[in-house]
This record gives structure tokens, sequence and C-alpha cells, in this order.
């Protein structure tokens, strides 16, 4: 699709293994290659948004997960398990954008 231009936004994630039981990991923890993954988004010239996807949870909240119905609901509350892990996504991200351009 890349080639055709047909990707306009990536969700950005990586899991431990393919469908169907997977976890959800950090980007640089799972069994995708992200940094291929970025250089064949160069490749074809991709011209959209990446966006960090799912990012696991830390501290004492890494047990909660979507089972949980509410979870949604507790950002307010739970808001900085998710804004560390955020912040880890987004910055590798841009480490691996960068390596792919510099080469």
């Amino acid at each position: 699709f890349g080639d055709q231009n047909k990707l306009f936004k990536i969700h950005f994630r990586n899991v431990d293994k393919p469908l169907p039981h997977f976890k959800e990991t950090f980007l640089d923890d799972g069994y995708m290659n992200m940094y291929k993954i970025i250089k064949v988004l160069k490749e074809v010239d991709f011209d959209g948004i990446i966006i960090p996807d799912h990012n696991p949870t830390m501290g004492s909240l890494a047990d909660r997960n979507s089972t949980d119905p509410n979870w949604h609901h507790k950002e307010e509350k739970y808001g900085v398990a998710n804004r560390i892990p955020t912040a880890f996504a987004i910055g590798y991200m841009k480490a691996l954008i960068e390596r792919v351009e510099e080469e």
C-alpha cells in the first residue's frame, strides 16, 4: 500500500508474537523490527503521520488492561501510568526516524 500512496496514518506498536494470542509490548521489546518498518516507510516515501499505539502501562498499573471495562475512564486517576510509556514511545520513534533519515 505504501508505494500506491494508500497509507495515511500508522498506529505504531509492537507485540510479543503474532495473532491470535499476543500481548502489546514496548516498541523495543516485541518480535517486530521497528527500525525496518520505519526504513520501509521511508523507502515508499510515506508522507502521513505515525502515532504510538497501545503502550503498556508501568508501575502498579502494569496488570491493568482492556479487560477492565472502565479503564478508559480512569485516565485522570491513572494518567501518569500512561504518559511515561507514551513519552518513551515518542522518543523511540523519533530516534528511529532520525537514524533512517541520516542513512
